[in-house]
């Protein structure tokens, strides 16, 4: 059996026998080093592969954070600066995504229950050791029960009875496999307690709805420290105890620092997993306290100042999307630690003893620094699996990481960020008019040209002083561009599955859907959409992770009441998501057996009542009575079917749910009744209306009839005037005309005067 607690420390004296030479030692070191060497040169070339293969996924990470940030990229950012719009970035990525880690973390780990189950199978095979117990309780020489008459009395009778000697009850198969499933699953949920479960879990959770992909690595073994004070009681002293104990723990790992099998579209078929740690010189030192470290790897890792890296360092482009950029780039080592197959030679090169059978592939855990290997172990699982389980918030068919809520919404919040900006570029130039000035006709008497509110122009006279200046307004555009920014939000919704419900905003769906009933659906309707996540999360997370647990007690762990041939049972889809509708079917349940006495006869009440208690996320310990006190209880009143008090709740109940139907109902009537008269209302109005214009166009056409005759007869009287005036002007023209002439003749006859 495979111990992951504990292995042998290589280090270059114990490695080889002590039966060989010095001459003889120093070949086989030289030989382990050139075959580490060898392992390292390998592990360093497939981690390159798989990191180049991850950083077109990594740039996509560093979108999706940039958009969660609500940041601009260097290039859109001077763009805009060219063009003098407006830089803002109006965030609704995060409320959408934060709303998602919310609601997915307060289903899949509540605080009154557990998001999985263990189970024995339908056919459940027990170990050795309790089918031994089955055994020991069937005693030799015991009769069976159920003895015909006749054969009592003979040997092995009780002769004060007749009866053959009492047989102990015989346990049961199933109630046996019951119990240590109850156990194992108690044992794997202390696990989880002590390793911080539901943190890691809300770690993983925020990872995949920004990002895409959460990873949690479990069973990991851990050197786990526990204190406790223990007094003496003759003397009164408390000394504290320190005990030191290998348990199997879980723990987030960094998507930024997951390198799995690019080649593998799932998990399942991965072949092998790189997992990097960036260390401090100090925290590559202390791995020499760690049990197995190849001591002499470990100092020419420290030695070698280059060639350590393999990946790029993210962290310094995250903390400029953060704005933290003052933090001095420091240089840390790699420590890659890779799962996955390992050849025989490799894993003994490394101080592992394997079984000499080619037949047999082995897969371990190697540390490297670098390309120097200073760590290798078998896989603790003889299942083989890798550490790892992968929760994508929405799968990717072609690779093991999915897509997160920033990436669904791109293309929304880029409309957003669009529309917004138009809006304010729309509402500065509309916001006053634009200036024309003629600088032929005025000049600034303080040679300035920014017009101020009391400024003095001289006039140049060159041009007419009223076209010296010309005032555009320029069309405001805000409702337009309002509209498409809802739309914009309204396809955020549609595209990212998740509604405004999720967020605590506003509702549709009519008058009924503020009622409680109204409520309680849209509710309901809310968390379908996230079902596919949770049932991600349960197939990704749980089933794999506490199957891993399984595995590990199945082996390692000495109790033996708690192995058995089980089943885990992912409750995050099952239970957990359909709370709210359970809750309600609680309560019709209670009405309807509290109304039927055949029902009531039927019904648990306790069982009843705690179910609903559960559902309100209520402690039940706290609020109601063990079955013991209330089996006192019951004998002690003498009472069948639900108690007084309770009846009297649920009549209650049943009351306070009739004034809350009637009111709905009666806030319908008022709606419709509001409607009805509103559009009564409206019509009588739009009567009115015609009415008055009918009135007003027939008031127009009239005083434009007369209007147009008193227009045609100042014109004719206008006419007849100059008419008149241009008779007088002929007139006159003609008779000087003929006074010319006659002045003419008279001269021309010798006359020097005309009369």
């Amino acid at each position: 059996m495979r111990n992951p607690a504990t292995a042998e420390r290589a280090d270059e004296q114990d490695t080889a026998p002590v039966e060989l030479d010095a001459d003889e030692r120093e070949a086989l070191r030289q030989q382990q080093e050139e075959e580490l060497n060898m392992l390292g040169t390998k592990l360093h070339r497939l981690a390159h592969e798989q990191v180049a293969a991850k950083e077109q996924i990594e740039t996509r990470w560093l979108e999706d954070l940039r958009q969660y940030n609500g940041k601009y990229t260097e290039d859109q950012l001077a763009r805009m600066r060219e063009k003098g719009g407006s830089q803002v970035f109006v965030n609704i990525t995060r409320n959408k995504t934060r709303a998602a880690i919310a609601r997915l973390s307060d289903m899949l780990l509540p605080n009154d229950d557990t998001n999985f189950g263990i189970k024995p199978t339908p056919v459940p095979a027990m170990s050795k050791q309790q089918g031994m117990m089955q055994a020991d309780a069937q005693q030799p020489g015991m009769m069976p029960q159920g003895m015909p008459p006749e054969m009592q009395g003979q040997p092995g009778m009780m002769p004060e009875q007749g009866m053959p000697p009492s047989q102990p009850e015989q346990p049961d198969p199933q109630a046996i496999a019951d119990e240590a499933a109850r156990q194992m699953q108690q044992q794997i949920e202390d696990d989880f307690a002590e390793s911080r479960y539901n943190a890691h879990t809300r770690d993983v959770i925020e990872d995949a709805c920004i990002l895409g992909t959460g990873i949690l690595k479990g069973p990991a073994i851990v050197n786990r420290t526990r204190r406790a004070w223990t007094t003496d009681p003759s003397t009164g002293q408390s000394v504290m105890e320190i005990q030191e104990e290998f348990r199997p723990a879980v723990e987030r790992v960094d998507p930024w620092d997951f390198f799995p099998d690019m080649s593998a579209a799932k998990m399942s078929e991965a072949e092998f997993v790189f997992e990097r740690k960036l260390l401090n010189r100090k925290q590559l030192r202390d791995l020499a306290d760690l049990p197995g470290v190849m001591l002499p790897q470990l100092r020419r890792a420290l030695e070698d100042k280059d060639g350590h890296h393999i990946s790029h360092d993210r962290r310094d482009e995250m903390r400029a999307i953060t704005g933290v950029d003052t933090v001095v780039s420091d240089a840390r080592y790699e420590l890659w630690e890779y799962w996955g197959p390992l050849d025989k030679e490799e894993l003994e090169a490394c101080g592992c003893d394997v079984d000499d059978d080619p037949l047999v592939e082995y897969t371990g855990c190697v540390l490297m620094v670098g390309n120097h290997v200073i760590k290798a172990a078998l896989n603790p699982l003889e299942t083989d699996d890798l550490p790892y389980s992968v929760f994508n918030w929405e799968e990717d068919s072609s690779t093991i990481f999915g897509f997160g809520v920033p990436y669904l919404m791109r293309q929304p919040q880029k409309v957003v960020n669009a529309a917004w900006r138009m809006m304010m570029d729309n509402a500065g130039l509309s916001a006053g008019p634009q200036i024309v000035v003629n600088k032929r006709a005025v000049q600034p008497k303080d040679g300035d040209w920014t017009i101020r509110s009391n400024k003095v122009w001289e006039y140049t006279g060159d041009a007419p002083i009223d076209q010296a200046f010309l005032s555009v307004q320029i069309q405001n555009n805000q409702a337009d561009m309002a509209a498409i920014f809802n739309m914009a939000q309204e396809l955020a919704d549609t595209e990212t599955n998740l509604p405004v419900l999720l967020q605590g905003e506003g509702m549709s769906g009519g008058p009924g859907a503020r009622t409680a009933t109204g409520m309680q659906m849209l509710m309901n309707n809310s968390n379908i959409v996230l079902r596919s996540a949770v049932k991600n999360f349960d197939d990704g997370i749980s089933v794999p992770t506490v199957r891993r647990f399984y595995d590990y007690h199945m082996m390692y762990t000495d109790r033996a009441e708690i192995k058995g041939d089980f089943d885990v049972v992912a409750k995050g889809t099952s239970v957990l998501i359909a709370r709210e509708e359970q809750q309600e079917k609680l309560m019709m349940l209670s009405q309807v057996a509290a109304n039927n006495p055949i029902f009531a006869e039927l019904t648990n009440w306790q069982g009843l009542y705690k179910e609903i208690l559960r559902t309100l996320q209520v402690p039940v310990d706290t609020v109601t009575y063990t079955d013991e006190e209330v089996e006192q209880r019951q004998q002690n009143q003498g009472q069948e079917g639900p108690p007084p008090e309770l009846q009297i709740k649920m009549q209650e109940l049943q009351l306070k749910q009739q004034e809350i139907q009637l009111k709905s109902q009666q806030q319908q009537f008022d709606q419709q009744y509001k409607a009805a008269q509103l559009q009564s209302d409206q019509e009588i109005a739009r009567q009115e209306m015609a009415i008055k214009y009918n009135m007003t166009m027939a008031q127009l056409e009239a005083k434009l009839g007369l209007d147009s005759q008193r227009l045609e007869m100042e014109m004719q009287k206008t006419a007849a005037q100059l008419q008149n005036q241009r008779d007088v002007k002929a007139a006159e023209l003609t008779e000087r005309q003929n006074d010319r002439m006659a002045r003419r003749d008279n001269m021309a006859q010798g006359y020097d005067s005309y009369g």
